[in-house]
């Protein structure tokens, strides 16, 4: 299938590439639809980065108008949907190897019924782009003195998404964050701004790359209440998450950490059973990763009788209203689109939650097919309330580096 005839529906698909394929139609009226869509609050940014794919693309014609029969036009006529049916009719006419590509059930629907060759766009097809977070852009010296005399969002940052600068040789010359201004509905570039991290727990903390140093603007922002750290395994993630979760405590800033995890074992490994104690021993083997920042597990309890830290088992959290606290899920990649929506309800005034994981460590074929943490960032990137970032260099140590070498 080399000739293909898309639909609105694809075109705004992420995943969609114009490049896979040796000639591509769309309708006159697909591009209409795209251009009304360039404001609207949702899929705006997508509609916008469709059209310029669309104008960087040598394999697109434009279809302006339709000779073939009208059949299509028999039913709903003023339905946009059956324009641009009508103009794969008479593509088909004289393009018999064309199908219709479409990510829409309904026009799946009225393709078939029309007789018409069609299938629906696949996500197997192309490698799904993970939301990072953040940009990183090279300019040169003009370009980059252009760019501070009059600081606009060129790349289509998105709200809370970080901007990576670096100069024509790569070195990186400044960092800055896309979002609101206090008390108004523009956004600006702001500078990041953070603080090495020194507490009781976890002693000095700083960051070790540029992605931890947007980690730690990100961790300490208190006007986003949903964030997440996602990355390969060493990238800091539970370091840099507990670390900042118990300097918050120590300083009063919130009263406990909530940590949850869906208590799941590692793919393939034998299940330990039925485990003795109360309900904090069983989730002690869970909490290994705060446990490990915190003096192991006569640490950790310590911190659970001074009320500083709750365990909490995912299945029995449904109900809870857990205020002036900090939401802690480890290991999220083993949660479900319900997991994820679960957790964010319980956020009551005061309360933030932190989730991090490794879309490469899913331990079940569940979470594969029904990702929360993966969702959860598709959905809420843009969102002024949720931040994100991705941590992809292993600063565990060497030795942990070498992992790489078995992909």
């Amino acid at each position: 299938m080399r000739v293909v005839y898309l639909d609105t529906s694809v075109i705004l698909n992420p995943n969609f590439k114009f490049s896979d394929y040796e000639k591509c139609y769309i309708s006159l009226i697909s591009i209409e639809e795209l251009d009304n869509l360039k404001t609207n609050e949702r899929i705006g940014y997508q509609a916008r980065q469709a059209i310029r794919k669309i104008m960087d693309a040598d394999n697109v014609e434009i279809k302006l108008d339709y000779s073939c029969t009208k059949s299509v036009h028999m039913f709903l006529e003023h339905k946009n949907d059956n324009s641009i049916l009508s103009f794969y009719m008479d593509v088909r006419a004289s393009d018999k190897d064309c199908i219709l590509i479409t990510d829409d059930y309904a026009m799946l629907i009225k393709a078939k019924a029309l007789g018409l060759p069609c299938r629906m766009f696949e996500f197997e097809e192309t490698k799904q782009e993970v939301y990072k977070g953040y940009k990183e852009i090279s300019l040169n010296q003009q370009e980059m003195a252009e760019w501070y005399q009059k600081p606009y969002n060129k790349w289509d940052l998105l709200d809370n998404q970080y901007l990576i600068l670096k100069n024509d040789k790569g070195n990186i010359i400044d960092r800055q964050r896309w979002a609101k201004d206090n008390n108004s509905e523009y956004c600006t570039f702001k500078p990041i701004s953070y603080k090495q991290i020194d507490n009781m727990y976890t002693g000095k903390i700083k960051p070790k790359n540029i992605q931890q140093e947007l980690t730690f603007d990100l961790l300490q922002n208190r006007n986003i209440n949903i964030k997440c750290i996602f990355g390969k395994f060493g990238s800091g993630k539970d370091l840099l998450m507990s670390s900042h979760a118990l300097s918050f405590i120590q300083k009063g800033i919130y009263e406990k950490v909530v940590f949850v995890r869906n208590n799941y074992g590692v793919m393939n490994s034998n299940s330990l059973g039925f485990l003795p104690g109360n309900v904090d021993e069983k989730l002690f083997p869970f909490a290994m990763p705060l446990a490990d920042h915190v003096g192991g597990i006569e640490g950790l309890k310590i911190l659970i009788n001074q009320g500083k830290v709750e365990l909490q088992h995912l299945g029995f959290i449904r109900g809870r209203d857990i205020k002036n606290s900090i939401i802690y899920c480890s290991e999220a990649e083993n949660l479900t689109k319900e997991h994820v929506q679960l957790l964010i309800s319980r956020v009551a005034e005061g309360t933030t939650l932190w989730l991090n994981g490794d879309f490469k460590q899913v331990d079940n074929v569940v979470f594969e097919k029904n990702n929360g943490l993966m969702q959860m960032v598709n959905s809420l990137k843009g969102n002024n309330l949720f931040g994100c970032v991705e941590l992809d260099i292993t600063e565990r140590s060497k030795t942990a580096r070498l992992a790489e070498l078995l992909d």
